[in-house]
């Protein structure tokens, strides 16, 4: 992922993370009145998500966390710098929210048990991620894509009960293979370590040609996953 270099061409580009970080909000206010006093976000990225909440979300204070500096166009009471796994931060949390951000998180358990310690009693989760299903054209035609765990194990492990769960496939159409890859690059996500040659753009576009194109042009496709979990006593 490169998300700082990514940063001015991400809003225009992550069309599905947008329309994420809407349906979460959505879905968390179907559950639970708008009215939290510390509210923390998990990636707040472009700020997608924070607008969302600062829409529709009365809250007395306001943190906010990423790997980059923040660009959300909002101050919040607090930035926290860094991976989230290595931060230290606040307690006595509320409402944690992360919109198209924990597929990058490498240790799930530690995550979770580390929101766990710093949320209030019945203290609310909130996030969006993707499943298995994400890019699955990049995946067969390159051979390289994310792994996707099973959440529902950790969930109930860390002390979380799950009020909600959600998952759909949203797809995307290009006019051409090149405009998937550039589309990818745009939100800031790099299919591979290496140059790309000539050969490997031909290849690519073959491949896509023969087995992921119709009527409508050259699919893309999203898995977005919502959950909305509330801590319980372990």
């Amino acid at each position: 992922m490169d998300f700082e270099k990514a940063k001015n061409s991400y809003k225009k580009n992550a069309v599905i993370q947008k329309k994420m970080a809407a349906n979460l909000l959505k879905i968390l206010l179907k559950f639970y009145p708008n009215n939290f006093d510390t509210v923390f976000e998990i990636g707040s990225g472009t700020g997608f998500l924070t607008e969302e909440v600062k829409n529709n979300i009365r809250y007395k204070k306001i943190i906010l966390n990423d790997i980059t500096d923040n660009y959300t166009g909002i101050v919040p009471d607090e930035f926290i710098k860094g991976d989230i796994l290595s931060v230290v931060i606040s307690n006595n949390i509320d409402l944690i929210v992360s919109n198209a951000c924990l597929q990058w998180i490498n240790n799930y358990d530690e995550l979770f048990n580390k929101l766990y310690s710093n949320m209030n009693e019945n203290g609310v989760f909130a996030f969006s991620t993707f499943g298995k299903d994400n890019f699955i054209q990049i995946k067969d035609i390159t051979g390289i894509g994310l792994s996707y765990p099973d959440l529902s194990n950790v969930v109930s492990k860390q002390g979380f009960k799950t009020i909600y769960f959600e998952e759909e496939l949203d797809t995307l159409y290009f006019q051409k293979p090149i405009d998937v890859l550039e589309h990818i690059k745009y939100t800031g996500v790099r299919i591979q370590n290496r140059v790309w040659t000539r050969r490997d753009f031909k290849l690519f576009e073959e491949k896509y040609l023969e087995k992921f194109k119709d009527k409508m042009g050259f699919e893309l496709t999203y898995h977005p996953m919502y959950y909305i979990l509330q801590k319980t006593s372990r």
